[in-house]
């Protein structure tokens, strides 16, 4: 004898049927095919460096290519919002730094929204180093806050972007130090720096990694913008160590995925790419890089990403920093 559902019932029990049956990707099957991970910069440079590496390692230990593909342009809104309209089934993730955050202050509209993203890991991250040219007549922070306020606007500090981690931070400086400043953005790193070794602007923050450039005599080295002394520089001294309390910025890098990407597949993610971040080949490209290893849970990385936001939305704030 057959029994024949009701219509309410028959509804129920494919509601039923459908949560109980296996969604097209999770914990298990992930990946099931390449992962394309988009890094919303121009190629080269620092950021293309750390995900290289995490790449390289994801490949060896899923056994599936993970490759990266740079879309720069738009100040990082092109490849980010190709992200967020990708499939939320994490083979296609975002690899971004503090632009991510920044953005969301300095843009008076953006082509995808605040919340169609879902931190996954923290990359590294990168203590901010303050660089002079040589023509700078200073040899400390003192000498140097002594230099600016006698000539108000000489210090031109060159940025990898308006909104930019170096950016942000010269303007933390300028007004926690009560200094004039003149802020000179390039695009990218590396044409800001070369216009500060050939003296066209006279003053940047970077990373450590430009350490090498300052023992060899072509930059000065003023001070780092960390709670505590670099390990391979002890000799330089922080901002609060120089008694210009409050300047602490690290550039930082990170994973995001689309924000209804399945819980397993963001706890794998999460999982393996702390796996590879720790392996000694990753380590040791890090220290050559002058960067730091700062592993957080999801949680904790949510939680600074939100506090990155307060932060640099306050100095936009303070600064009158323009919304474009």
């Amino acid at each position: 004898m057959f029994v024949f559902a009701t219509r309410p019932l028959a509804c129920a029990l494919l509601v039923t049927a459908a949560l109980a049956a296996p969604s097209g990707v999770n914990a298990q099957t992930y990946p099931m095919k390449p992962v394309q991970v988009i890094v919303p910069y121009p190629p080269g440079g620092l950021t293309d460096g750390i995900v290289r590496q995490v790449a390289q390692g994801l490949t060896e230990k899923w056994k599936t290519t993970v490759f990266i593909e740079n879309k720069g342009g738009g100040g990082t809104t092109i490849g980010t919002s190709y992200v967020a309209r990708a499939a939320a089934d994490g083979h296609t993730l975002l690899f971004t730094s503090t632009g991510y955050v920044t953005n969301q202050v300095l843009m008076k509209s953006l082509p995808y929204s605040a919340d169609a993203f879902t931190p996954i890991a923290m990359g590294a991250t990168a203590p901010n180093v303050l660089y002079v040219h040589p023509s700078v007549p200073v040899t400390s922070l003192a000498e140097l806050l002594t230099y600016a306020k006698a000539n108000p606007g000489a210090l031109k500090f060159a940025s990898t972007g308006h909104g930019s981690s170096p950016h942000l931070t010269a303007e933390l400086f300028a007004s926690k130090a009560r200094i004039s400043m003149v802020h000179v953005p390039y695009k990218g790193a590396g044409p800001a720096l070369a216009d500060l070794l050939a003296g066209h602007v006279n003053a940047m923050f970077h990373f450590p990694a430009s350490l090498a450039l300052a023992k060899e005599g072509k930059l000065k080295a003023i001070a780092v913008a960390s709670t505590n002394r670099l390990k391979e520089a002890p000799g330089l001294p922080t901002f609060i160590d120089a008694g210009v309390p409050d300047v602490v910025s690290s550039s930082w890098f990170g994973f995001f995925a689309p924000a209804a990407t399945p819980q397993p597949v963001k706890d794998k993610l999460h999982k393996d790419i702390m796996d590879v971040l720790a392996s000694p080949r990753v380590r040791a490209f890090m220290d050559e890089s002058g960067l730091t290893d700062t592993p957080m849970t999801q949680p904790e990385f949510a939680t600074f990403i939100s506090n990155e936001q307060d932060k640099w939305a306050t100095v936009i704030r303070e600064r009158k920093i323009p919304i474009e």
